[in-house]
């Protein structure tokens, strides 16, 4: 008798801990789940409607980008299913290592046999079916780094030489490997990042206007002395009528896609200027086709989307009783959020072009990858805080 209790028990704690695992979204933010998966979802949809003539013509396969989409698409949940359990604690320790990893990735796509390129730039390693681009988990190694020794070094943060200039060396150098693919959009974004990341942890505004004020005339050496396409997005950005055919042809087929969809769209899937008019449609300028294929309705949609990611990202890192997780929070949603801002920014024409593409919504293996697990993280904040307080 006695061994049938114990064995009952045994079975219903098993049967507990499974229903945990499978019913995981209980304990995360359910508003924010339902953001994510939304926006992920609508992304596939417009991946394939803004793709399928390029998959067609240089594939002779409609569906070709769609797959390799949902296949990272599927990736990615699985990697956001593992960091909403990942030990948080395990991950903090590991911070330094993994920075050196991505170091490492960094310089592995320069290697023959191992990177490969693309447009005459090295930024991705081949993994067959997939292509991985380093750069863009370069931009977690960020976060993840310098939150943890922002919250170690804390007395140091508001000393420029010793809180500042260490992290400016460390980061630069991921910079300088990533301008060398050549990529100055994601170089200066990352670099960005860091200067973000050093504000949230409580560091002097004043020290980072010198930084940026430092920086400006080294940015403007580089487009001047660059590659000319830098210049030329430059040029394009204020003045892209000057050559309507040439270096503003881009910019201007983007203004056209949006002007013609109004307010409620051609319609889904009847986008004119993806049939070779608008270059880069389903990655950097898919925001675009949504505009012309769903109007102003469309993008309001993501707009309004990206601003749930936003407050509910920036709620969870609030309410976090924990400093590292709490930092590590807000850069994962200021990471998300500007991301976000310089793609639209440069589709309607209030930034330049940046090559910056839109997180969970444009084609790229590697962004949808690493952004969907970083919400797995904000996951994994939501949880335990939510526990604690059970």
């Amino acid at each position: 008798m006695l061994w049938r209790k114990v064995h009952f028990r045994s079975l219903l704690e098993a049967y507990e801990a499974r229903l945990w695992k499978v019913q995981w979204w209980w304990e995360v933010d359910p508003v924010l789940f339902w953001a994510v998966l939304i926006l992920s979802l609508f992304g596939s949809l417009m991946v394939f409607s803004a793709s399928m003539t390029t998959a067609l013509y240089a594939y002779g396969d409609v569906f070709f980008f769609l797959k390799r989409h949902l296949l990272a698409l599927g990736l990615g949940m699985l990697g956001c299913f593992g960091t909403t359990f990942l030990s948080l604690e395990r991950l903090r320790k590991m911070s330094e290592k993994f920075l050196l990893f991505v170091f490492l990735l960094l310089l592995l796509v320069f290697v023959p046999g191992i990177g490969r390129a693309g447009g005459g730039a090295y930024r991705w390693i081949d993994l067959g079916p997939l292509n991985f681009q380093p750069s863009e988990l370069a931009k977690f190694a960020i976060i993840l780094y310098m939150a943890d020794a922002l919250v170690t070094y804390r007395e140091r943060v508001r000393d420029f030489w010793r809180g500042v200039v260490p992290f400016l060396i460390l980061v630069g150098t991921m910079c300088l490997l990533v301008l060398l693919e050549p990529d100055l959009g994601t170089a200066l974004f990352l670099l960005f990042l860091a200067l973000v990341m050093i504000f949230l942890g409580g560091g002097n505004i004043t020290h980072l206007f010198l930084v940026a004020a430092v920086l400006t005339p080294l940015g403007l050496f580089l487009l001047f002395f660059g590659k000319d396409y830098w210049m030329d997005r430059i040029i394009a950005f204020f003045n892209p009528w000057s050559d309507p055919r040439g270096k503003g042809f881009h910019i201007l087929q983007s203004l056209v896609a949006l002007g013609s969809g109004g307010l409620w769209g051609r319609g889904l899937g009847e986008s004119r200027q993806k049939f070779f008019f608008l270059p880069d449609r389903h990655t950097d300028f898919i925001y675009a086709i949504i505009g012309e294929e769903l109007g102003f309705v469309g993008t309001a949609l993501v707009v309004v989307l990206f601003g749930v990611i936003l407050w509910r990202g920036w709620r969870i890192a609030l309410q976090s009783d924990n400093e590292f997780e709490a930092l590590l929070s807000m850069g994962i949603v200021a990471s998300i959020l500007f991301q976000a801002l310089i793609n639209m920014g440069a589709v309607l024409k209030f930034l330049p072009v940046t090559g910056i593409t839109l997180p969970l919504v444009s084609y790229g293996s590697s962004s949808l990858f690493v952004t969907l697990g970083e919400i797995g993280i904000l996951f994994n904040v939501a949880r335990r805080r939510k526990r604690k307080v059970e």
